[in-house]
């Protein structure tokens, strides 16, 4: 059982609200928590592709989603052009992790595969013995990282792989509130979903990003912690499993419980 967090503040750099799996297991956890989402999602460049690959399902045989935010995205983009959800649920359906899992039932059906690992090389690994000489649809970010394409071109996959959707980091505004916090040691933790999390806070901080060195700093996966090394914090909470709430507990094991007001 994690320690509780009862008498923390945790920063949280993902999205606003109380449905948040992060937010909600450091509640649950007796933290407080700041929401400070650096990134929004916005439109891609252009719908063109996903367009075409949603309108061709007939000829797709597996749907890979790297990120809940795609399942989101793609359904939504779907229902504008008048596509079913049912048409989504034809293909066999691959979901990264635990979140995107539960985001893919709630919209769709439960997936049919779900690596152990929530990460796009080891969803790329799983899905390789399954994928030679067929059709791998995979809705992306279109800043998003190349391991899963990669991953499945290279097993022999003809994939096709449009952008569904872009991030844009938040104006400085909309941090400063963490920015205020951190400069008054009024946070103890703050939590990173992704590496694009991590380059909007830098960005909105500017010369003050050093003020995160205050605060213990938590990434989800290599990848987020690996962003955060680059800007020279080298001391970084990780959890063995990459999910929203094996960082919380990470989180927990680190901090353990505040010093409580009489």
């Amino acid at each position: 059982m994690a320690p509780s967090l009862a008498g923390r503040r945790v920063a949280v750099t993902r999205g606003a609200g109380g449905d948040d799996p992060l937010a909600r297991r450091l509640r649950q956890l007796g933290a407080e928590v700041l929401e400070a989402p650096a990134i929004a999602l916005a439109p891609p460049g252009s719908f063109a592709e996903l367009d075409a690959a949603l309108r061709d399902l007939g000829a797709t045989d597996w749907i890979a989603f790297a990120s809940a935010n795609c399942v989101e995205r793609t359904l939504a983009r779907a229902a504008e052009l008048g596509v079913a959800a049912a048409a989504l649920a034809r293909p066999r359906l691959a979901a990264v992790g635990r979140a995107t899992a539960a985001q893919l039932a709630r919209l769709v059906r439960p997936p049919d595969l779900v690596p152990g690992e929530a990460r796009g090389e080891a969803l790329a690994a799983a899905l390789a013995p399954q994928v030679r000489g067929l059709r791998v649809l995979v809705p992306r970010a279109e800043e998003g990282r190349p391991e899963l394409v990669e991953g499945l071109v290279a097993a022999g996959a003809t994939v096709v792989a449009p952008p569904a959707y872009r991030t844009v980091p938040a104006p400085p505004e909309a941090l400063a509130e963490l920015a205020a916090a951190l400069a008054q040691g009024a946070v103890d933790a703050v939590a990173f979903a992704s590496p694009s999390a991590v380059r909007s806070v830098a960005a909105a901080l500017g010369a003050g990003r050093d003020l995160l060195g205050r605060a213990a700093l938590a990434a989800i996966g290599p990848t987020t912690a690996a962003e955060l090394q680059l800007l020279g914090f080298t001391r970084v909470v990780q959890p063995l499993r990459a999910s929203a709430e094996a960082l919380a507990e990470a989180i927990a094991e680190q901090l353990g419980p505040g010093r409580q007001q009489p």
